[in-house]
C-alpha cells in the first residue's frame, strides 16, 4: 500500500511518459515489498505527480538551478529491507531518468526519500493495517 509523491519541474514528463512511469514505479515497489499484483492489491498503490512551476524550486535559498526531481515513497514498516531500499533507489532513478528524456549514462537529478510508517501511524478506511495483511491477496475484491 505504498503512497508515492513525485515532484518535478513543469514539463519534465509528457503525459505518456508520466503514465508509463506511474505503472513502472507501481510494479517496482510492489515487487520489492513482495506485495501481490491482484487488481484490488494493485489499486492500493497511489502515486501523485506534482508539477512545480518555474521559479518555485529553490536551491541554496534562491530560485532556479538544477532541475531536481524528488520522489517520496511512504510504505508500511517492514515493507522493505536494506537490499530492497537500495534496489528501489537504483531502479527508480533509472526509470525517472528514462522517462524524463535524459541520455543513458547521464547523471539523473533525482532525490528519493523513503518513509517507513508504523501501522498505528497510517489509517486506512478508518482503521489500521499491517504489511503482513497486505501480502495476502483478496480474491475477487474489486479495485479501490
Amino acid at each position: 500500500m505504498p503512497l508515492i509523491h513525485v515532484y518535478s519541474p513543469a514539463g519534465t514528463f509528457s503525459d505518456a511518459a508520466r503514465d508509463a512511469l506511474g505503472e513502472e514505479l507501481t510494479v517496482i515497489v510492489r515487487e520489492l515489498e513482495r506485495l501481490p499484483m491482484a487488481p484490488y492489491n494493485r489499486s492500493t498503490t497511489w502515486i501523485y505527480f506534482h508539477e512545480v512551476p518555474p521559479g518555485h524550486v529553490y536551491h541554496g535559498g534562491r530560485p532556479g538551478g538544477t532541475e531536481v526531481i524528488a520522489v517520496e515513497v511512504n510504505f508500511f514498516e517492514g515493507g522493505l529491507d536494506e537490499d530492497g531500499k537500495r534496489a528501489l533507489y537504483q531502479r527508480y532513478t533509472e526509470r525517472v531518468g528514462e522517462h524524463a528524456g535524459l541520455p543513458q549514462g547521464a547523471r539523473v537529478p533525482v532525490y528519493i526519500v523513503l518513509r517507513e510508517v508504523a501501522p498505528i501511524d497510517w489509517g486506512v478506511f478508518g482503521r489500521t493495517t499491517r504489511i503482513e495483511e497486505l501480502r495476502v491477496p483478496r480474491p475477487g475484491e474489486p479495485p479501490i
